[in-house]
């Protein structure tokens, strides 16, 4: 049986990050009152713990509940008198949680999750950038990260080597993959802060969307997915509450290249729209907003329903997969397009 829900301070232990959010019961409306991170201290978790309790002003007697992917994290608990939750206990109590409010099967992409070590080509990751570089260039900078996984992109650049490297790593995840046409997708992770605009997100999901598929996308744009999770492990009620913590981006729409949408927004009459080669358009709706959408080129003409969000229904006309290749000019210009485009749809939006 749970308890009645006071308020919390959850620490979330990463291995590049520690993470803390400070929540509030406000009738039934979860509120992340304040939030903070800072590098993880391997070897004594407590100096970030202390770092983070100090910076929230957390007060004496505040519930502290504690959840991380590192062994150490349930000592650290010990020693904090704190509720302990694995981070698989919690990323099931979330996947529990999208199942209750209609979001079953959820793919979970997750920047924080891929190692920089993983075997992926240097020559694919190169492919998405919109300057010139060396394969020297790219595994310097993963050698680096890799002794350093808490340091941040200090250039552009250094900020498209990331943003490629999670192209890829998504579009080989195996839940992605295996995806029913029509999938629900959470991203999070420490990529997202570092992002200048939310295109720039929307952009990577367009990238690996394979020609005829939907991704509903949410964004947890604080990095609260495991915190949120532990905090249903211990509050299963909060489940029912009212939260802010996911923003939905929308509906992304992947032809394939050149193609025709009937949009049926519940009015009298529909819209039906034509999308050319290479464009990438934007149909304002809001995340309230339930669309039912039929793909009118493909051959049995499937039909969906939407919602919409910051992007609305976002449709992309780019052949699929992607005609990139590492060291090509003809790439990098396709890239810089793209990039463009997306900007647009953002001010739009």
């Amino acid at each position: 049986m749970s308890q009645a829900f006071p308020k919390s301070l959850v620490l979330d232990v990463g291995h590049s990050w520690t993470k803390a959010f400070l929540i509030q019961n406000d009738k039934n409306k979860l509120l992340l009152e304040r939030y903070s991170s800072v590098p993880t201290t391997i070897g004594d978790l407590s100096i970030a713990a202390n770092t983070l309790l100090k910076d929230l002003k957390v007060a004496k007697g505040t519930n502290l509940i504690v959840t991380g992917a590192l062994p150490e994290t349930e000592t650290l608990a010990k020693n904090l008198s704190a509720t302990y939750t694995t981070q698989e206990e919690a990323e099931s109590a979330f996947r529990k949680y999208l199942e209750k409010n209609g979001m079953k099967k959820s793919v979970i992409l997750d920047t924080g999750e891929y190692s920089y070590a993983n075997n992926l080509k240097i020559s694919h990751i190169g492919a998405f950038l919109t300057f010139d570089a060396s394969e020297n260039d790219i595994e310097n900078y993963f050698g680096n990260k890799s002794l350093k996984p808490e340091s941040v992109p200090t250039s552009p650049q250094e900020l498209e080597i990331e943003e490629a490297f999670y192209r890829v790593a998504f579009s080989q995840n195996r839940e992605f993959i295996a995806s029913p046409n029509v999938v629900n997708v959470i991203i999070t992770g420490a990529l997202l802060p570092l992002l200048p605009k939310q295109a720039k997100i929307a952009l990577i999901i367009l990238d690996i969307l394979a020609k005829g598929r939907i991704a509903q996308v949410k964004l947890d744009s604080h990095q609260f997915l495991h915190g949120f999770g532990a905090l249903l492990k211990t509050y299963p009620e909060i489940g029912e509450w009212e939260n802010d913590f996911w923003q939905p981006l929308g509906s992304f729409v992947s032809f394939g290249g050149k193609g025709r949408i009937m949009l049926d927004y519940g009015f009298t009459e529909n819209q039906e729209l034509n999308i050319v080669e290479d464009e990438i358009a934007l149909i304002p709706a809001p995340k309230e907003q339930q669309v039912e959408i039929t793909l009118l080129d493909l051959k049995d003409k499937p039909h969906f329903s939407v919602s919409g969000g910051a992007f609305g229904v976002l449709l992309d006309g780019r052949v699929k997969p992607l005609k990139l290749g590492f060291g090509r000019a003809d790439s990098r210009d396709a890239m810089k397009r793209w990039l463009s485009a997306i900007d647009k749809v953002e001010v739009i939006g």
